[in-house]
């Protein structure tokens, strides 16, 4: 993408994130929502597996699920930091949280808790994928994979929604849900090889490409998988420890930022609604789709961002690739698992 034509996507994207993304885009859009469909709704019964539920979004929507009675599996990286977490939150109604240690970066470790989430669930009616770092500086895991691409998009979606299709297929009414970002309206998916620059590292655009990656990935999947609705879901410009770390004094131009609950009550719609209610493939925020490309003229489409059909497809080929090398890798050097 050329200089001008970036310079115009991003500026667009920043002054539409302006309108749609802030706290002051949540509560406009919550005075349109159906009353009492999350308070209400009843989960006894259900199973959903959540990554990255000790903290922030993925902490709000796994609360929020057992608090309604649902089993939920919480996929962290860290024991210590999600048994906290877990006791905290104290769910009611017959709610339960469980600790699956998962570093989602990680050939390994995904493949080692989807076995543990096959070997404790015959069903799953959810997968919510939340788990991911942005980093400013480049960073490669133990299996020689950059670690924002890896736990957003390569393993921490891609892989884990594989290594559990087979529950979620088992399960009438099961989604998948991929909390992606406005910031994939920055770019198109430059390719699996294209998307850490080798000469310099941009974590800002790192991030950019994963999330559209996840965007595309729903859509794939939604197409190849009639049993499971695969969706991506944009939480907003919501406060969260990792936006803090980021994006330090230039947050503030963010604001007002969403709470982490403001942030996550979207999507756990999107995990107790009717499937028959939800675009699959959808990109959404707030309870409702969205447009997934404004980098035309006039926030227009364009064609700037958007990826051809092959192209899609030539990513999923791609990322099941590179987990095999990645995961192959590990196993030649042994790679131990982080307790």
């Amino acid at each position: 993408m050329g200089m001008l034509t970036q310079f115009i996507t991003s500026t667009q994207f920043y002054l539409f994130g302006r309108s749609r993304f802030t706290q002051t885009g949540w509560q406009k859009a919550a005075k349109k929502y159906v009353q009492g469909e999350l308070e209400e709704c009843k989960l006894q019964g259900k199973c959903y597996a959540v990554t990255g539920a000790n903290s922030g979004i993925g902490r709000e929507t796994a609360g929020f699920l057992a608090s309604r009675g649902a089993r939920v599996l919480m996929l962290c990286r860290s024991k210590e930091r999600a048994e906290k977490a877990k006791n905290e939150m104290k769910p009611d109604n017959g709610g339960s949280l469980e600790v699956i240690v998962a570093d989602v970066s990680l050939v390994s470790s995904v493949k080692a808790a989807a076995e543990q989430v096959r070997a404790t669930t015959s069903k799953l009616d959810g997968l919510v994928c939340c788990a991911g770092v942005l980093l400013n500086e480049k960073t490669m895991t133990s299996e020689g994979v950059e670690a924002t691409f890896a736990s957003h998009l390569a393993f921490g979606s891609c892989l884990l929604t594989k290594e559990l299709l087979p529950l979620l297929r088992a399960t009438p009414g099961s989604r998948v849900v991929y909390t992606s970002s406005g910031g994939m309206y920055n770019s198109k998916f430059p390719g699996v090889d294209n998307c850490v620059d080798p000469q310099k590292y941009d974590g800002q655009f790192a991030y950019v490409y994963a999330k559209r990656g996840q965007v595309l990935l729903a859509e794939r999947l939604a197409a190849q998988e009639p049993r499971v609705a695969f969706v991506s879901s944009h939480p907003g410009w919501t406060r969260t420890a990792a936006v803090e770390a980021a994006y330090g004094s230039s947050a503030k131009y963010l604001e007002p930022m969403r709470t982490a609950w403001q942030g996550a009550e979207g999507q756990c719609w999107l995990c107790i609604v009717d499937r028959d209610r939800l675009e699959n493939g959808g990109f959404y925020l707030d309870r409702a789709p969205q447009r997934k490309h404004l980098a035309g003229p006039f926030f227009t489409g364009g064609s700037a961002t958007k990826n051809s059909l092959e192209e899609a497809e030539q990513m999923v080929r791609d990322l099941d690739a590179l987990a095999l090398k990645a995961g192959g890798a590990a196993r030649a050097e042994g790679v131990v698992l982080e307790k």
